[in-house]
Parts: C-alpha cells; structure tokens; sequence
C-alpha cells in the first residue's frame, strides 16, 4: 500500500513538471569549447535526466566489479562453513557411537574448514578422552583457557578430568575459576558444592548456597536443609575443638533454621548432658520431641533423669503430651512404666506401638512384660521369636551406603556421603522357610538373654526369674 502511495506521488509529479514544461518551453543557448546549442528547457532537463541515469547505470557496474572478489569469498566461505558444520556434527555423532578413529578424521576436516580452532580442540578433546589419552585432552583443554570465549569450556574439562583421575584439591580448583565465569552454571555449582563438603570448607560451602538460590538450583525446603547441616558440620568441629560454648550457639542456629532437624537436636541435648547440663538437655528434648521424636532423643532426656522410676514415668509424660500417638512416644513410656513396675500402661503402650508397626524391640520388651509380670517363659520364648522374625529395629544409618553409626553425624564415616545418616531402619532380608512347613518359623533351641539361658524342654527355668529382674530380652540365637 505504501509502495502503490509513492508510485502514484512520483508519477503526478513528473506528469506536473511534463505539463509545466510543455505550457512554459522557453529557450536556453549553451556555447561551449566553439560548439553552440539551442534548445528548450524541457529538453535540457530530459537530457540532464537521461545523462543522471546513464552515470547510475555506470557506477552500479564499477561497483560489481570492484566487489567481486568479496562476493566471491562469501560464496566460497559459506560452503567452508557448511562443510566444517557437517565435519563437526559427524565428529559429534563419531564420538557419541564410541568410534574415536573416525572421530579425530572428522576433526581434521574441522580444522580445515573452520578459522575457529575452539571447536577443533573441544573435539580432539573430546575425542582424546574417549580413547583414554588423558594427557592429550589435558592439553587441548589447556590450550582453550587461552581465550575468553572458550575459557569456561576448557575449565570444565579439565575440571571432569581432575574428578576422574581423584585428584580433588586440583578439581576444586577448576571449579572455583569456573565458577567466577559463569556463577549460575548449574553444573559447576553441584560440583563445586561437593567439592567443598569433601574438603570441610563449610563457611564457603555456605556462601555457595546464595548462588545455588539465585540459579534456582534447590528449592527452598532442601537449601534450607543444606544450611542447616552446614552449620551442625561447624558445630561438630568446634565440638572437637573443644569450644563447647561455639558448639551450642551453632546448634542453636540450626534448629531455629529447621525446628524439626533430629540430628542437630540429639547432637546439642547430648553436648549439654556432656557438659553436665541436665536441665537444657531436657528443654532441647522437650522441644525437638513436637517434630521429630527419636529413641536416641527419648535415651538421653532419660539418662538425664535423676528421680526414682515413678517420677520417670511422670517426666516421660510430659516429654510425649505434644506427640502422644508417635510410636516413639508409646515406646518410651512402656519403657519407663515398665521400669516403674507398672504393667498395665506398659502393655497398653506396647499393643499400641505394635499396631502400628511390629519391630523387633516391641516383642522383646514385651517379653521382657511376661517375665517379670506373669513369670511365663514360655510366653516370653514365644515372643521373642517373633522379634527374630520382626521388622528389624531402626538406627542411624547412612541412606547412600547403608551402614549403621552408634550416633548421628553429618557425614558418612563409611561412604562420607553429606547429610545421609537419619534414624531408620534396615533393608530386611527374608530368610527361606524349611520346605516341609514353609508358614511355621523354625524355633530355635535356646534363647539367650543377657547370659540367662532358655531351653525349649524346659519351659519353666530357674534362670528366668534371675533374670526378670530388670535386663531387657536379646535376640534369638
């Protein structure tokens, strides 16, 4: 429409200069170089017009002319491009099949045809890897740090190469100088976060995570999980430093950051019964119980307790009001009214937790009910093989490795996995039933208990009633 608008203006005005020409010719004499020409001006002004469009038609062709030879350079460096882009994606496709003889053809050819080399060295690189030659790669690597555009990508396979041969404080390293060029990659910021956990700079490690928020790495629940680790990780040395005052403020943090981190919480109520704090020990336990009762927790808020057994059981009461229905709570009471001769609330507690989830320590402690309430062995044996047969009792344990710790800690002592210890139980193997009556479990012979011995034949056995006296019932044997 624009166009049609300027056609048809250009035309109305050469049709009005025409038309004024032709109702006002006049004459115009030129002498030039003893040559004289007379005319009317409208003839002067067509030749002038004729003269202009010939001068165009000149200089376009000088200009062709002039740049031909950049005309032909891009027709001939787009077909460069075009076939080192197809030497690149078949290097590309070489790599990923595993041929890396084929592969390292395909680069010479990208070499030949692409000015930029960073391609070439990412693909020998690449390439060199794949084959095992470790040392090539490392140089091509190397020789991209050399410029900034591929910097970043020399840092990071470089940074692959360190993790693979373990050489940790050289990648950490790599990862940190890739990191100030690209502080948002999400690749980087994992890398150099387990990095810094394996060489315990937590202070870092904790600046790292401003970082990972921005990138939007982990969501806020598990950021919030990782400072509080990090910060119990601080506590835990300065408790080997023996800066037990720096311990607690630390500990402290971590539980205002997450109120229901049982670690933290077990770690603070022991370092008070540690330091002979009894009274705090309890408050920490009073308080973690609402989120995240434990029996390590419930251990220690009773090792704190001085009173005689009734009392106990009274402190235990209130420890568990906030959780009543946790089977962890019912566990603690049945202990403790167990303890204070109570056998009522003791099995009524125990039935409870079993309905809930039968474990092991259930059956034993209510076998160790029947010795002492009812004096009946034979009970007690019965029981305590379905503890044999029971779901197993839950522990510390770490969830990448699976091995079991006698108290929590941030690492892993075993695998050093981070912030993998939690209270739970193992992964139970089921042993094959005798092929004569698959659905009765085989009973064993005897039963120890703390060094009492219970014989099948002889279902009421002095030793049980020396031993009904307080000590809990051990597994079968």
């Amino acid at each position: 429409m624009i166009r049609l608008g300027l056609f048809i203006l250009i035309t109305a005005i050469l049709v009005t200069c025409t038309v004024w020409f032709a109702n006002n010719p006049g004459t115009m004499t030129i002498v030039w170089l003893g040559y004289r020409f007379d005319g009317s001006i409208g003839m002067v002004a067509l030749g002038l017009l004729v003269l202009t469009g010939v001068l165009v038609i000149l200089w376009r062709c000088w200009s062709a002319i002039a740049n031909s030879p950049n005309w032909l350079g891009r027709i001939l460096g787009s077909r460069r491009r075009k076939k080192g882009q197809q030497a690149l994606t078949m290097g590309l496709l070489e790599l990923a099949s595993g041929d890396v003889r084929q592969a390292l053809k395909h680069t010479r050819a990208v070499d030949r045809y692409l000015e930029d080399d960073t391609l070439t060295r990412l693909l020998t690189a690449q390439a060199a890897e794949l084959d095992g030659n470790n040392e090539a790669a490392k140089r091509q690597f190397e020789a991209m740090l050399e410029k900034p555009d591929s910097a970043f990508f020399g840092l990071r396979g470089l940074l692959q190469l360190s993790l693979k041969s373990d050489n940790r404080s050289e990648a950490l390293d790599y990862a940190e100088r890739a990191h100030r060029l690209r502080p948002r990659n999400p690749s980087v910021l994992v890398t150099l976060f387990d990095l810094l956990l394996g060489a315990k700079r937590w202070d870092r490690a904790l600046t790292l995570l401003v970082d990972a928020q921005k990138a939007d790495i982990f969501n806020e629940d598990e950021l919030t999980r990782r400072r509080a680790l990090l910060i119990t990780a601080k506590a835990e040395d300065a408790i080997t430093d023996g800066e037990n005052a720096e311990a607690i403020k630390l500990l402290r943090k971590a539980l205002n950051a997450r109120p229901d981190f049982t670690g933290a919480a077990v770690l603070l109520a022991r370092l008070y019964a540690d330091i002979d704090q009894p009274a705090k020990a309890r408050d920490v336990a009073l308080q973690s119980w609402q989120t995240s009762p434990s029996a390590a927790l419930g251990q220690i808020y009773l090792d704190s307790l001085s009173e005689d057994a009734l009392a106990k059981v009274k402190a235990v009461e209130k420890l568990i009001a906030a959780n009543p229905e946790h089977v962890e709570s019912q566990l603690l009471l049945a202990e403790a009214a167990l303890s204070a001769d109570l056998w009522g609330m003791a099995r009524s507690n125990l039935e409870k937790a079993i309905a809930q989830k039968a474990q092991s320590r259930h059956y034993r402690l209510l076998a160790d009910l029947e010795f002492r309430e009812k004096k009946d062995a034979a009970k007690a044996r019965e029981l305590l093989v379905k503890a044999s047969h029971a779901n197993p009792d839950p522990g510390w344990r770490c969830g990448a490795c699976g091995t079991e710790t006698d108290k929590w800690a941030v690492t892993c002592p075993s695998c050093h996995s981070f912030g993998s210890i939690d209270w739970r139980a193992p992964m139970r193997v089921h042993n094959d039933q005798p092929a004569s009556d698959p659905a009765t479990p085989k009973q064993p012979a005897a039963i120890k208990r703390d060094g009492a011995m219970i014989e099948n034949s002889d279902p009421i056995d002095k030793t049980v009633n020396s031993s009904a006296k307080g000590e809990h019932p051990a597994t079968a044997v």
